[in-house]
C-alpha cells in the first residue's frame, strides 16, 4: 500500500471510531456515491449557468472521493498503486502506446 492509501484509511477509521460508525463495503460505496454526486452537482450547476465552479470545494470533494476509493480498495485487499500501475501497463499494450 502506498502512503496516501494508508493515510486515507487511518483518517476514515479515526472518524468512524469517533462517530461510532463503520465504513464497510456497503457504507463506503454509498458514501462514495454521495461524494461523486457532490462533484456532479458542482459541474452541472456551472454548465447550466447556476454559478461559477468553486475550485476549492471541487478539490475537497475530489479528495473525499479519492480517500473513499482508497478505503474501498483496502477493504477488498487491493493495493491502489499496484492496480493503477498494472492498468497503465495493460492500456499501453492494448492501445500500442509503448
Amino acid at each position: 500500500m502506498n502512503e496516501i492509501q494508508i493515510k486515507s484509511n487511518e483518517i476514515v477509521d479515526r472518524i468512524d471510531k469517533k462517530m461510532k460508525g463503520v465504513h464497510d463495503n456497503d457504507t463506503t460505496m454509498i458514501h462514495l456515491m454521495e461524494e461523486i454526486g457532490e462533484i456532479s452537482r458542482q459541474i452541472y450547476n456551472q454548465k447550466m449557468g447556476r454559478g461559477a465552479l468553486d475550485k476549492e470545494n471541487l478539490a475537497e470533494e475530489i479528495a473525499d472521493v479519492s480517500m473513499l476509493l482508497n478505503k474501498l480498495a483496502t477493504l477488498n485487499g487491493v493495493d491502489v498503486e499496484k492496480a493503477v500501475d498494472d492498468k497503465i501497463k495493460l492500456l499501453k499494450e492494448r492501445h500500442n502506446l509503448q
